[in-house]
């Protein structure tokens, strides 16, 4: 049983990144497909596809290093505009939650909006 789809997400990504696949499945959910739109604009995959029938994701050529998911089902952590934490190397991206859909955090930095610090990626 899966707790959390978007920590599953996350995890089969890196695990498929650093064992070298070029493709991998996940369960569809419609806040997964925001993080994938979002990952896949940030380079960090190449393009994803959902197949309807299956409810799942086919995803291409991942590259993450290392992930840090900030909140989990049994803690959320929110944090304002002007506390958004910069992440570990200038390439890492940090997935913020906002009232606007799922921003990155130089984005909703930008936008002056803050909300749930979902994960960190690099």
């Amino acid at each position: 049983m899966i707790n959390s789809l978007s920590c599953d997400l996350f995890i089969r990504i890196k695990n498929a990144s650093l064992s070298g696949k070029k493709n991998i499945t996940a369960p569809y959910s419609l806040f997964s497909q925001n993080i994938l739109t979002l990952l896949r604009s940030h380079g960090f995959i190449k393009d994803f596809s959902v197949d309807t029938d299956k409810r799942s994701f086919t995803i291409t050529s991942p590259k993450i290093n290392s992930v840090n998911i900030i909140s989990k089902p049994g803690r959320r952590l929110y944090s304002k505009h002007t506390s958004l934490p910069w992440g570990k190397t200038p390439k890492s991206l940090i997935i913020v939650s906002t009232s606007t859909g799922l921003l990155s955090q130089k984005e909703a930095a930008v936008r002056k909006l803050g909300g749930e610090l979902i994960a960190e990626i690099y």
